[in-house]
Parts: C-alpha cells; structure tokens; sequence
C-alpha cells in the first residue's frame, strides 16, 4: 500500500497531539493535587466522591449547628446567673427586713431596692440574644415575653414551646427554655405543700413552711389548723319539776344571741357532745361560731379570726308554778324558775393553748395542747410554729400550687412596704417573710436545675461535636484516597511523557526533512 507523504504528517501529527494531551492532564494533575479532574477519569470513584461531598457538608453543616446552639446555650446561662445573683441579693433584703428592730422607713427603704431587683428580674427575663430574639418567649421568638398590666399582674405573652436544633444525624438539642418553663413552672412552700396564716389572725403565731417527714402517709389534702377554747359542756341537760305538774319547761341555747338549739321536757335531748355540736355548727353561717368535739372535750371556734368573743348563753322559760323548776344546762348553767332564767357564758380570744387540725371534710385529723418553738405533725407531715396564736386564729396547709417568679419578690415588696401596727400585724409581716423566704428558696432550686439542664445539653453539644469532627476526618481520609494524586507517580509519568513528546518532535523534524531530490 501506498502511503503518501501528507498521510505520514497527519498521523506524526496526531501522535505528538494526544502525547501533549495526556502531558498536559498530567501537568493539571500535578498543578491541582487531584486524581480525577473529570468523572471519566475513573466513573466509580467519581460517584464515591459525590457521596463523600454531600456527607461532608452535612457534618460541616452540623458543626455550623452546634455554634449556633451554645451561643443560645451560652446567652441563656448567662442570664440565668445573673438572676440567680439578683434574686440572692433579694433573698438578704428579706432576712434582713425580718429583723424586728427596723423601723418602717427602714423596712420602706429597703422595699424601694426589692422593686429596683424586681425590674432587673424583669429585664432579664426578657433577654435578647444576638439576632434581637427573645430568649424565654418559647417559640414566639421575636414576641416580648414577659410584661406588666395596669393592675400590677405579670403576664407571660410567650407559649411553651422550645426550639431544637439539629447537631447530628440523630441527634437534636433544646437551645432555649420557655418563660413558663423558667419563671412560671415553679412549686410554692416547701414543694410538696404550702402554709398560709388567715389575714384575720391577732395572735403572734408565725407558721413555717413545714416538711414531709412520711411521703407514704402525706395524702395531699388540704387541712385547717385552728386554735378554738374548750369549754366544760357535757352531753347530759337536765330538767327538775319539783311539784307542778302543768309545766312546761324549755331550754334555749343561743351563740352570739342567735338561737341553735332548744327543746322541751316532754321532748328527747341531744344526749352526745357530737350531737350538740352538729346543733352547734348548723348555726355556724351565721353565729360565726363551730364545734369541735375532740376527745371528750366540746371547744368552739370562731370561723373568722378576731377580736370578738363567743358568748353562749343558756335560757329557761315555761316555769310558771312558782315552784323551784330548774334546768341544768349542757355547758353547765343552773337555771331556776324563781331566780335567773339565763346565764352567759363568755369566752374572750385569749392566747391559745389548744389546738385542731381539720382536713377538706371537717374531720378532726389530731388535737393537742400547743407550746410555742414546737412543731404540729400529723400525716406524715410536720409543720413548726413560733409565737403565741390567739383562739380563733387559723392557718392552712394544702398542697403547693404554681407560683411565678416576679409575683413572690412582688409579694415581699408590699409586705415591706405594710405597716405594722398591732400583734397581729406583726405577725402576718412575719408570716410574709417566712412564706416569701420558701419561695425564694424554690425559686432558686428551680432556676439552679434549669441551669444544670442547659449544662448537660452544653455537655451534650461539645459530645457531638467530636463525634462530628471523627466523622469529618474520616469522610476527608476516605476522600483523600479517591482523589489525592500520587505525586511520586505523576512525577514519573510526567517526565517519561516528556521525554517521548520531545523523542517524537526531533523524530517528526527528520522524517520530515526526507526527500528524494535532495538525493539527486
């Protein structure tokens, strides 16, 4: 076969082109470091390097998540502990306004800084971070969480929804708590119950917050304490008609002058203290008196604290022989038909040395005779007292509701700011204080776990973060072996790829100086 000279260079040319092509993807390769600059290079690997990619942005993406979320962590800690320094100082104010010494321009001085730490609290409350969120709305970020109306009540304008953020492939984390979560969600008293004195009290009995010394035995019921005056009633009334025998005698007994109780001697008495009693306390909306039968013992109480006495009066009629009728009343009054028809018996509120303890029902729980400095237990429960009530004070135990943060430095801001007049105003600033100083202390306890939750997600977030970058270095590592070029090799290759495109231009330059007539 005939090969023309024109052929010849074509094929010298083509040859020395595809040796330059496959310098030049050498030279590249060497220039970027990669194995593979198109897929064709090797269509497998390419395809492992699109997945090793995507994985690789999605744990770049994860770690981008992470910053996010400890700077919300971070700017929540933040503020929590400066509540925490703020409400300690609060918690001084109040041990401090306890004192009994201070003044009432002292303890008003002292109520105008609770209201300073009161906006504080408020402030904080309504944090920011640094996208200009708000830190305790929940999910309504970009909605002022916390505000006051115009009758002094702080309301929550958030919801209680948290927010979560992604930092894994399985693995999501709160970055934030809601306002209710954090303010609001907070156990009144001791926790488990609380104690409340009665407004109306004059004695100087201050109640504690109490304890729970038996779980097992505590029913969460909600129970009255009160101090009532024994009195010597008896369950026995006796008539004596000595010689009529068209008598008719009746017996009238009356509390603070309104008639509970009466009956004729043709009639049956009540013959049990429990029966005089229920006579007793039918009467009671509006004598303002109850009956307490405990232990053979009949006390009355007033159902509404204060300085008024109980006056029980026992009268006689329908004695009309002259003659010495007579009846013994139940609380012992010697009524005859010829000398006093009634006698009144006062019992004044004086300092109490008794005491009951009722549940929801009315039903006498435990009695006993009540020392000052001493603890009241029943229950599984025990509750300490100081002071001295007066009979007819009241106090109640029942089981912790919610209570909000701002609305128990509220409360000891006006208890600062009431004047103390009498023994019994003392002692519901006292009781005040003591009730405010469990509070705070649930307060603290709750916003110390809510620190300690984001502690742990912080904990949890670093965690992730590791086991991130782990997943990062070993993407990069599988990635390297697919991609990285072996320079060693591509050395080599782009020198021996050199030397035969330089061999194949100084052949191509002499086969083409070829000619017959330079041979002539």
């Amino acid at each position: 076969m005939r090969i023309s000279s024109a052929q010849i260079q074509q094929l010298a040319l083509r040859a020395m082109l595809d040796q330059q092509a496959r310098l030049s993807k050498t030279q590249q390769q060497v220039s970027t470091g990669k194995r593979i600059l198109t897929p064709s290079d090797d269509p497998a690997a390419a395809a492992g390097l699109l997945g090793l990619d995507q994985s690789l942005s999605i744990s770049k993406q994860y770690q981008d998540n992470i910053s996010i979320a400890r700077n919300h962590l971070q700017g929540e800690e933040a503020a929590l502990d400066s509540i925490t320094k703020a409400m300690d100082r609060v918690r001084e104010i109040a041990v401090q306004g306890n004192n009994a010494p201070l003044t009432s321009s002292d303890r008003s001085a002292l109520a105008v800084e609770v209201r300073q730490r009161l906006d504080e609290l408020l402030a904080l409350a309504n944090n920011r971070d640094a996208s200009g969120e708000y830190t305790f709305a929940g999910l309504q970020s970009k909605t002022q969480p916390f505000t006051v109306n115009s009758s002094g009540v702080y309301q929550y304008n958030g919801d209680s929804g948290q927010r979560l953020q992604q930092i894994g492939s399985s693995r999501q984390v709160a970055i934030g708590d809601s306002g209710t979560a954090v303010f609001r969600a907070i156990r009144e008293g001791n926790g488990t119950f609380a104690t409340q004195d009665n407004p109306g009290n004059i004695g100087s009995g201050v109640i504690g917050p109490g304890t729970v010394t038996d779980p097992t035995a505590y029913d969460g019921d909600t129970y009255t304490l009160s101090f009532p005056v024994q009195t010597p009633a008896s369950a026995t009334l006796s008539f004596g008609d000595a010689i009529g025998t068209n008598d008719n005698l009746n017996y009238t007994l009356q509390i603070n002058g309104t008639t509970v109780y009466s009956v004729s001697e043709s009639g049956t008495p009540v013959n049990t203290l429990s029966g005089l009693a229920s006579a007793i306390n039918t009467g009671s909306a509006t004598t303002g008196v109850r009956a307490i039968v405990d232990n053979g013992t009949l006390s009355l109480v007033n159902t509404a604290p204060g300085n008024q006495p109980i006056v029980v009066t026992e009268s006689m009629s329908g004695g009309s022989d002259g003659d010495a009728d007579t009846v013994t009343g139940y609380f012992g009054s010697a009524l005859t038909g010829t000398s006093a028809a009634s006698a009144n018996l006062t019992y004044n509120n004086t300092d109490a040395t008794n005491y009951v303890v009722e549940n929801s029902q009315g039903t006498l729980v435990t009695s006993g005779n009540y020392q000052a400095s001493s603890s009241i237990s029943f229950n599984g429960v025990s509750v300490a007292f100081k002071g001295t009530p007066r009979n007819g004070d009241s106090f109640t135990i029942r089981p912790s509701a919610q209570q909000d943060l701002f609305s128990n430095v509220e409360a000891l801001a006006r208890a600062l700011e009431s004047p103390i007049s009498a023994t019994g105003s003392q002692a519901a600033f006292n009781n005040a204080m003591s009730r405010f100083l469990a509070n705070a202390d649930q307060d603290q306890e709750h916003i110390s776990t809510v620190r300690a939750r984001i502690g742990a997600r912080i904990n949890t977030i670093d965690s992730q973060q590791g086991l991130n970058d782990a997943v990062i270095f070993h993407v990069q590592e599988t990635r390297s072996r697919l991609q990285d070029l072996d320079y060693a090799s591509a050395i080599t290759r782009l020198n021996q790829q050199t030397v035969g495109l330089e061999a194949a231009q100084k052949s191509f330059l002499q086969i083409q100086g070829l000619s017959l007539f330079s041979l002539l």
